[in-house]
């Protein structure tokens, strides 16, 4: 290219230009954004969001979860996505095994709750609990952590909600025995070998 031609691009030097460049082009290989630029996240106080989950899980003889942020990432990732794209789907950022992989959560046992339209958190955890599925994951005995979040459409739209429920995979004594992990879901349990 000639100097003369980098006129056209406001002046800026031969090598403001091609690194200019380069970065678009990393830009383009950098894949889906992990936040959705297009949505805004819904309130949730996230002390009684766990406290809701964790009355109901004490009322059935279950222990309390706790929170862990790689999973509020999880969930967070999850409800923009579904917000973003308007679809209610267990998929919409990913498969639920690789986003809490993602996270840097080395899980043995995953699970995951989803709903849309519901005006708040509060809604949304009554939804869940009346609905067999969803209630056999708040209810997993094998479950310890939880992450949860929500998000609409910045222009609007409907209210999107994600609970993702985890297990950390145990540490392998010397030696090592193989652990075989689960994914537990409103469809069921898939295992990985």
């Amino acid at each position: 290219m000639k100097e003369a031609d980098l006129a056209a691009f406001g002046g800026m030097s031969r090598r403001a230009f091609l690194l200019a460049g380069c970065a678009a082009a990393l830009v383009g290989c950098a894949g889906p954004m992990a936040s959705g630029s297009n949505t805004v996240a819904l309130p949730i106080a996230d002390g009684a969001a766990l406290a809701s989950v964790n009355r109901f899980r004490a009322s059935n003889g279950l222990p309390p979860l706790s929170i862990d942020g790689r999973l509020m990432q999880a969930a967070r990732i999850q409800a923009e996505a579904m917000a973003a794209s308007d679809a209610l789907s267990h998929t919409a950022g990913g498969r639920l095994p690789g986003r809490v992989s993602a996270a840097g959560y080395e899980w043995s046992t995953t699970a995951e709750n989803i709903g849309r339209g519901y005006a708040d958190y509060e809604a949304a955890m009554r939804g869940w609990i009346g609905s067999p599925g969803h209630r056999k994951n708040l209810l997993n005995p094998n479950i310890v952590h939880i992450g949860f979040a929500g998000a609409r459409r910045a222009d609007g739209g409907r209210n999107y909600w994600a609970q993702v429920f985890a297990a950390p995979r145990p540490q392998a004594p010397a030696g090592g025995v193989a652990f075989r992990g689960q994914v537990l879901s409103t469809g069921g349990v898939l295992r990985f070998p």
